[in-house]
């Protein structure tokens, strides 16, 4: 299969410590080219992480005759815009989370992924990871029984005072920068039909939610306790509660070498599956999208499928809380 060729757009950290290192480690993709708006930035990034090419603009960029697929990995507020253009050149996609930060503007995108010539995702790592499928393995299969709640939560404790994180034009805030993992989590797990029960966010003077909870019912009957913050110490995890037993997930969004997930059922007691990784973030979604561009597998996971029902939770969530009330 030839090497896909990678756009990178924007200069983050995540771009450099995730991304590159996965595409390295993958092995079916190439980082072709990489833009920023500044093009010195540009130039010493690429010179620093080894990529081919460097410019000084995102169209240019998305346009490259060069360039088979774009990332993301631009503020929040940028995504939807640079992901629409980079479908409209005909591209492939991988977006930093979250792909949009409304649910209009979510679903503009995902109608956009629907007529275009080539796939796009979002950029939920864990989604491929074996650990995932084994999740969903024993719900689906009913290992715990009938799912009655699930428990999401991340944090990390960070100051976003004059950060990307902390400006709401950029679409800031705990919410979209961490919460949108136990969220989609969640809808994996039971689906889009949800009611929201209750929310409360803290918010920052600059308008982002520093902290977010929520208690959220689904069609299933199952029940989301969720909560997100950059108030407390770092926190992924996640719990889900059948009635037969539960399973537990130290490390739900990127796991670790030493990493683990239990399963404690009622009368049985508790058994530890090791599912933890030393292979790079994304390594795993790249096999998926370079596989998928080479039509060897089916695409799964693509934006204009599913992917706006994670921004349809938000914009809920949103709207419940009181202290969100003026902000848009």
């Amino acid at each position: 299969m030839t090497a896909v060729r990678w756009a990178v757009l924007g200069t983050a950290q995540i771009a450099a410590g995730e991304f590159l290192p996965s595409l390295l480690a993958e092995g079916g993709g190439r980082a072709e080219l990489v833009a920023s708006r500044d093009e010195r930035r540009a130039a010493e990034f690429a010179a620093r992480h080894g990529v081919a090419r460097h410019t000084g603009g995102y169209q240019q960029a998305v346009d490259d005759p060069g360039v088979d697929a774009v990332y993301v990995a631009l503020p929040n507020a940028l995504h939807a815009e640079w992901t629409t253009a980079a479908l409209r050149a005909g591209k492939a996609v991988l977006c930093e989370k979250p792909f949009a930060t409304d649910l209009p503007q979510a679903r503009a995108v995902a109608a956009e992924a629907q007529r275009a010539a080539a796939p796009a995702w979002e950029a939920f790592a864990f989604l491929f990871h074996p650990q995932t499928r084994r999740v969903l393995e024993l719900v689906r299969t009913g290992a715990i029984g009938t799912v009655r709640e699930v428990h999401g939560a991340y944090h990390s404790e960070l100051d976003t005072a004059g950060t990307i994180r902390g400006d709401a034009a950029l679409g800031g805030g705990a919410l979209f920068d961490l919460g949108v993992y136990p969220l989609r989590l969640t809808r994996l797990l039971l689906g889009d039909e949800f009611t929201v029960v209750s929310a409360d966010q803290r918010l920052a003077p600059s308008g982002v939610d520093l902290a977010t909870t929520a208690v959220v019912d689904f069609a299933t009957g199952a029940r989301l306790h969720f909560e997100t913050s950059y108030t407390q110490e770092y926190a992924p995890a996640a719990r889900i509660v059948g009635d037969l037993g539960e399973l537990r997930i130290a490390a739900p969004y990127a796991t670790g070498p030493e990493d683990t997930l239990e399963l404690d059922l009622v009368g049985e007691g508790t058994r530890v599956e090791h599912w933890g990784s030393d292979r790079p973030l994304f390594t795993d979604q790249l096999a998926h999208i370079h596989a998928a561009l080479s039509g060897t597998v089916a695409a799964r996971h693509r934006l204009g499928e599913d992917a706006a029902g994670t921004l349809a939770l938000v914009d809920a969530i949103r709207a419940a809380a009181p202290e969100t009330k003026g902000h848009p």
